[in-house]
């Protein structure tokens, strides 16, 4: 099993992190500049925004409009794979795979696994 079939289960990923929609309809994702207070205290001195405007493509977009804790990544895949006629369902795999990862990585997103009975 290679390590991107991990993240290809049953998992439902849930959004981690605040987010924004822009006027063009793209998904901003906002990360604190800083967790400790007295840097927020001085980035505010300075006038400057708390956070970190974290742009997503087409597809990432796409993809985290579907995140919600109820879609499974295979749900979102095939979602992906619709959206944009031209993808085999490997395409739209890797490229979810490959967006997940990431997200997961910075802790954009946190996954719940669904509780499977005996087998």
């Amino acid at each position: 099993m290679k390590k991107t079939d991990f993240y290809f289960s049953d998992q439902k990923p849930e959004k981690n992190i605040d987010w924004e929609t822009g006027k063009n309809g793209k998904i901003y994702l906002l990360k604190e500049k800083s967790r400790y207070r007295i840097m927020k205290r001085l980035i505010d001195l300075f006038g400057k925004n708390q956070f970190f405007r974290i742009h997503l493509d087409d597809t990432g977009t796409l993809v985290w409009k579907h995140i919600d804790g109820r879609n499974s990544i295979k749900e979102i895949t095939d979602v992906v794979k619709k959206e944009k006629g031209g993808e085999s369902f490997l395409q739209a795999k890797k490229r979810v795979e490959h967006f997940m990862a990431l997200m997961l990585k910075n802790k954009f997103v946190k996954v719940k696994q669904e509780k499977q009975g005996p087998e």
